[in-house]
């Protein structure tokens, strides 16, 4: 159904921008309280935070969404992360250091990750139950390729704010409001606000637990969001779906490809500003709001954004002809050769930063026309409705956990060498492609596990019709 998945689409928007602001915000925020780039711990919480706060949200609304409705455990994400956004946007020193700035971000942005988590899963199933079979694909592409859309938008934001109420000087921590970071982190609340009076509809989605699924059509439609009774005892927790050995393979294929990825996403994230200081030749300093590309944080972002987005746009296009299975195994090959030309011809390629940026862009590029793409889609389809949110938001917990380890392994490896990261990226990219050519099944048209696809997507609108 339309509406499902423009409210499944803006909720993906809110969850990219959130995450993807801070890296903007960071910036800012250390030169003006910190007088440059000297609280790289305090940063480092405030990050890690919201990563610790995004795996509770995933592990917790994924099992919310099986018990109470998919309906009701979205509007709860969206009251986190309308909650997260608007306190981070009024931060300030709790203590006499004006770096402690971001102890109070790291409390605001893991409430914040909270909501944001619980996105993931909750979204993937919302936009596959409103298709069917053969348009689920290009359906929850759709939806997440939003994400790429928020990638684009982040940087763009920032510079038009910072040239509105001007970038604050550095050192100025309290002399200078900050508007422009404050009104960043602000605007992340207004997609949850825009939100808040819709519902999902659920004519056509399954039933939360198998307790309900024997009722008649009639029962189903009144009582699919209603919550279970205590003593039910078909509820099912995350640790009783786990132990299911009927999965076990499944779970490896969705939050095992997902983990992988994550090492390599967020990994090489971190590696962005020294790519981007080799290709556009910068010495030294934070570049943010600069006159030319060099000196511009905010542009070189847009950079890399732009290359990357079209291959959100080729996963709509080619999901429901290719399937994820395909699309996701391509994608972490490309990856592999990306990473692998980066790090085996850094050294040459330092001498051709065009070149440099384009098999960097690339590498963003087959992440989002491959398993950026597909692991957000994989869990929906691949479980039972009575347990679909609750293993969904355990493998995207998984890929926030490769998240940490890609940020903190990869962070004491950047020090030895650019080429060694390179090279640990292409090596786990093939290890992706490995686990998801055994252990990903390919559902092209075919009903999600567990689910009869008897009606179409004309027909599960037909219902909603007064």
């Amino acid at each position: 159904m339309a509406r499902n998945a423009i409210i499944s689409a803006v909720s993906n928007f809110s969850t990219a921008y959130n995450l993807i602001v801070i890296n903007v915000v960071h910036v800012v925020v250390q030169n003006q309280y910190c007088g440059g780039d000297k609280c790289k711990d305090e940063v480092a919480l405030a990050s890690t935070s919201c990563l610790v706060g995004a795996i509770l949200g995933q592990l917790t609304f994924g099992y919310i969404g099986d018990c109470l409705g998919r309906s009701p455990a979205l509007q709860l994400t969206m009251a986190f992360s309308i909650l997260g956004a608007a306190l981070s946007a009024v931060a300030i020193p709790i203590s006499d250091e004006p770096s402690s700035i971001f102890y109070f971000l790291s409390i605001t942005r893991f409430f914040l990750g909270l909501g944001v988590g619980g996105v993931y899963p909750l979204s993937a199933t919302i936009a596959a139950e409103s298709s069917n079979s053969k348009s689920r694909g290009r359906t929850s592409a759709l939806v997440f390729s939003m994400q790429g859309v928020a990638s684009l938008t982040v940087p763009l934001v920032a510079l038009l704010l910072l040239r509105i109420f001007n970038d604050p000087k550095q050192g100025s921590a309290g002399d200078d409001m900050g508007w422009a970071w404050r009104f960043a982190l602000g605007l992340g609340a207004l997609p949850g606000i825009l939100l808040l009076p819709f519902k999902i509809s659920t004519s056509r989605s399954p039933q939360p637990t198998q307790a309900l699924a024997s009722q008649d059509a009639a029962d189903e439609s009144s009582e699919l969001e209603s919550p279970l009774s205590a003593a039910d005892p078909e509820r099912v927790t995350l640790f009783q779906a786990l132990c299911m050995r009927e999965y076990w393979g499944k779970l490896i294929g969705t939050a095992g490809t997902w983990f992988l990825f994550d090492i390599t996403f967020y990994g090489n994230s971190l590696f962005q500003p020294t790519v981007l200081h080799k290709v556009f030749n910068v010495k030294d300093g934070n570049p943010v709001d600069g006159p030319t590309l060099q000196t511009n944080i905010c542009l070189q972002m847009s950079v890399i954004a732009l290359i990357g987005l079209p291959g959100y746009y080729m996963s709509v296009w080619l999901m429901d002809i290719a399937g994820p299975r395909r699309i996701q195994l391509q994608g972490f090959l490309f990856m592999a050769i990306a990473f692998g030309a980066l790090g085996i011809w850094q050294d040459q390629l330092a001498d051709i930063p065009d070149l440099m940026l384009i098999l960097y862009g690339l590498t963003f590029f087959f992440s989002n026309f491959g398993p950026n793409s597909t692991t957000f889609m994989l869990p929906a389809e691949t479980f039972p409705a009575h347990i679909r949110t609750t293993l969904n938001g355990f493998s995207a917990a998984s890929g926030k956990v490769g998240a940490v380890v890609g940020s903190s392994a990869f962070k004491p490896l950047a020090t030895l060498s650019l080429t060694a990261t390179m090279i640990v990226c292409a090596v786990i990219s093939l290890v992706g492609f490995v686990v998801t050519y055994f252990f990903v099944e390919d559902r092209r048209g075919l009903a999600m596990e567990g689910d009869e696809d008897a009606r179409s997507t004309s027909e599960a609108d037909e219902s909603l019709k007064p």
